[in-house]
């Protein structure tokens, strides 16, 4: 029995989705190396920007979640690859039975109704920009200060219902962006479609940075070169040739020149160091029950020091 109904050919669709979400996971892929190169860089330098800062207090965490970062990573890429070729397959099924079955009024009509509002939001965007530029803004926005401060209370007011309704309108794209963004981004654990501020809730990104961190504290070059020197210095150097005093100071100040951050991190060491040592003395003495406790003066704020 034969039905009116017409059917469309599948098969173009589906080979356009499997390929599609072949080379974009591929890329993604490939990026997400790059970006562990880039997070480790940063990890070794002690650069937050990308990465949130080591807590000390999460040391179980971090190396829970290293564990997880291999079957995560696996886990993703497979669901994001899947969404990928989904979405892909739908968008072209529809560009399929549109130039198929030539439905060109149904096009017509939503270009009709979708295209004035791009428009006149793009529009009011270089609008805005012109005359932040070359009204609102001194010297033509070189310099961050109020100019015309009148007009742009008066533009403001006028221009707040107008916003209120581009507003709307920028509320749904925001949703439809979050959904191509984590669907296209599914297989990069180290970015988090729930944004800076609530990225720790995602457990994907949680293992990433548990990778970090472990990889940090355990390949960190300065710290296997340090290791290193001082292994072959305890096992090949005798104590004859051993380096004096006064040439390891020598070492220890080109080191810090090459690397000024290291010279207040140094000082924050000593001043703990030296707090931590103060209190033993005086929980020792407290419990000895000595009548008269004093306690060693340090100069808990030295002056800076600059190299």
């Amino acid at each position: 029995m034969s039905s009116d109904f017409p059917v469309p050919n599948l098969v173009r669709p589906y080979l356009i989705a499997i390929f599609t979400a072949l080379i974009v996971t591929t890329i993604q892929l490939l990026v997400l190396l790059v970006s562990i190169r880039r997070n480790l860089l940063q990890a070794f330098r002690g650069d937050d920007s990308e990465i949130p800062r080591r807590n000390s207090t999460q040391n179980v965490n971090y190396a829970c979640e290293n564990i997880h970062f291999a079957g995560y990573l696996i886990g993703y890429v497979i669901w994001g690859y899947i969404l990928i070729a989904f979405f892909v397959m739908i968008i072209a099924v529809i560009i399929d039975i549109v130039i198929t079955y030539g439905m060109v009024r149904f096009v017509e009509s939503f270009l009709k109704i979708i295209i004035p509002p791009i428009l006149f939001a793009i529009f009011q965007y270089y609008m805005n920009k012109i005359l932040g530029q070359y009204v609102f803004l001194q010297q033509g926005g070189d310099v961050l200060s109020i100019n015309h401060r009148r007009i742009l209370m008066v533009f403001l007011y006028f221009n707040f219902f107008l916003d209120a309704l581009l507003g709307f309108i920028s509320s749904i794209i925001r949703v439809l962006k979050s959904i191509i963004g984590g669907i296209i981004y599914m297989c990069r654990l180290d970015y988090s479609s729930l944004g800076r501020k609530l990225e720790t809730l995602e457990s994907g990104f949680n293992a990433y940075c548990g990778f970090i961190h472990m990889e940090c504290a355990h390949r960190h070059p300065v710290l296997l070169y340090f290791t290193s020197l001082l292994i072959r210095e305890h096992i090949y150097e005798s104590t004859i040739t051993r380096c004096s005093k006064a040439r390891r100071r020598w070492y220890l100040a080109i080191f810090l020149l090459k690397n000024p951050t290291l010279i207040y991190r140094r000082k924050r060491f000593f001043l703990q160091s030296q707090t931590d040592e103060t209190r033993m003395m005086l929980i020792g003495r407290k419990n000895i029950k000595t009548m008269c406790i004093e306690e060693p003066s340090i100069n808990t704020h030295p002056k800076s020091t600059t190299v």
